[in-house]
């Protein structure tokens, strides 16, 4: 016997238990706390001998019912479905006649006991978002504004709340409700709300819904770096400096509010932009905030933030850049009074936008020495360690056709160092290359440089085959020393090419074995 049977059948009764005595609204209500209550107000609900005022009554206390013995929404959502079933027009006014009441429940300023939402109100919302199709067309739109204006109002603390979270309403809503959560963006929300509103905007808003929440958060980062939101910050820090019982020293306050103004904009409004970074106002609002470098006379504190800004901004421009923008990211990634934080996230968004044309810039970087046995300082590592970021770019960027120049370019000075995952690093981008380049990298076997053949084991073992096997034997005996910091850490130790071979050897044929079974 399916659910909806069960109903009618428990109508049936119900109303044979009713009809000999007039039911008025204090039954209605009491009932909302008695074992047989849920059953008897669904009754009325359905009961097309009550008036459709007592019926919406009985549809609302089903809703107020605070108990954990029945599911009072499930109850409720099986009688409109039915009697929209049965009678379209009066599911539909008995559902629409419910609005004031729910809007009502969700405008409440919750009591401050509550720590978390009210349980009125989650009900009162969850049955609010389950009554909207039963509504009449016109009043669908302020419903829908009454539960996401619900869920804006404490974002972070109500968005999962109930049997529907803020995005699941949202997707099923669709750009109507997505457009809706734009207005609930502002500056003083907490941070992850405005990451978490953004990313539904972005996943489930039209084009215009976008490009409207787009404009909303370079506002709202604008307005997030003037002195008013910095003062309005140092208010809530004081109250709350205040309220434990300590002083608020002035100079506190300050440090607070300007380190907490960062946290609002590299926690907040950044990460968000990069829900709706493909809008043109905000990834070129965050290719300002990358490229724009601190002062001169700037203080410690200041340039330290405003890196991190920029780092920020760089990051979330992930996915979103363009050919145009190669040239303004190559320029930050190769301007070497950039720290290197923003450099490398630089690096990253020239390697998203996949294009050959930044290898010409790049080649110099790869060509640097960097550390020798004779010099290691921290200049040398820099180098070193732009000269592996730039040379993985250039064989992504360039493919099969890049190998043999850029064997051909990698430093050979006196001395020269590589450590092994620098190599290793090479060998991984030429092994994900397609097609294979075996036959390219075969002839770095017999490279005069050491470091040329390492990398050529190193790729073999991970796309190279059996047949390959004989050549790389061929290294087994190689006596040429391997230098630089990490050799002696492996395990065992490698001081030589030969030592490679063999462990290139054992590792390629322990992944075809693999791939066998």
């Amino acid at each position: 016997m399916g659910w909806t049977t069960k109903i009618i059948i428990l109508w049936a009764a119900v109303g044979v238990l009713l009809a000999g005595c007039k039911v008025d609204s204090d039954d209605v209500q009491q009932w909302k706390g008695t074992v047989k209550g849920p059953t008897r107000l669904v009754a009325v609900l359905g009961s097309d001998r009550y008036t459709s005022e007592l019926r919406t009554e009985a549809a609302l206390a089903i809703v107020e019912m605070d108990r954990s013995d029945v599911d009072a929404l499930a109850l409720l959502s099986e009688a409109l479905e039915d009697l929209r079933g049965a009678d379209p027009a009066t599911s539909e006014a008995i559902a629409g006649a419910m609005i004031p009441r729910l809007e009502a429940l969700l405008s409440e300023e919750p009591g401050e006991a509550n720590k978390g939402p009210d349980p009125a109100q989650v009900r009162a919302k969850d049955a609010a978002y389950m009554v909207i199709p039963y509504v009449p067309e016109e009043s669908r739109s302020g419903l829908i504004r009454a539960v996401l204006g619900w869920y804006s109002a404490d974002f972070e603390g109500r968005s999962l709340a109930g049997d529907y979270s803020a995005e699941q309403v949202t997707r099923a809503l669709g750009s109507e409700a997505a457009g809706m959560l734009v207005d609930a963006l502002h500056a003083k929300m907490p941070p992850q709300a405005m990451i978490k509103i953004a990313e539904i905007i972005g996943e489930d808003g039209d084009e215009q819904t976008k490009k409207r929440a787009g404009e909303r958060l370079v506002a709202i980062e604008k307005e997030m770096e003037r002195p008013a939101f910095v003062k309005w910050l140092g208010g809530e820090i004081r109250q709350s400096i205040k309220a434990s019982g300590e002083k608020a020293d002035d100079n506190r306050v300050s440090s607070l509010a300007l380190l907490n103004r960062e946290n609002y904009i590299n926690q907040g409004a950044l990460p968000a932009m990069r829900h709706l970074g493909d809008q043109p106002i905000v990834g070129t609002r965050l290719l300002a905030i990358a490229d724009t470098k601190p002062g001169s006379g700037d203080s410690k504190a200041w340039v330290e933030r405003l890196n991190a800004r920029r780092a920020t901004a760089l990051r979330a421009l992930e996915g979103h850049v363009t050919r145009a923008h190669l040239n303004r990211l190559l320029s930050i990634a190769l301007d070497s009074s950039n720290p290197i934080e923003v450099r490398d996230y630089a690096f990253d968004r020239v390697g998203d936008i996949r294009s050959r044309a930044a290898i010409p810039r790049l080649w110099p970087l790869v060509e640097r020495v960097g550390c020798t046995e004779a010099s290691c300082s921290a200049a040398d590592k820099l180098a070193k360690r732009l000269r592996w970021r730039a040379g993985e770019l250039v064989l992504s960027l360039g493919g099969p056709s890049t190998i043999e120049t850029f064997s051909q370019r990698l430093p050979s000075g006196t001395g020269i160092q590589y450590e092994p995952e620098e190599l290793e690093g090479y060998a991984t981008r030429m092994s994900q290359m397609t097609p294979p380049p075996t036959s390219t990298v075969m002839t770095l076997l017999d490279s005069q440089q050491w470091w040329n053949r390492v990398v050529a084991l190193r790729y073999l073992e991970r796309r190279g085959g059996e047949a390959d096997v004989p050549a790389m034997k061929r290294l087994m005996s190689d006596e040429g020393a391997v230098s630089g910091k990490g050799w002696s850490e492996l395990n065992p130790p490698v001081k030589r090419v030969g030592q490679v071979a063999d462990a290139a050897i054992k590792a390629l044929r322990t992944r075809e074995q693999g791939d066998n079974k």
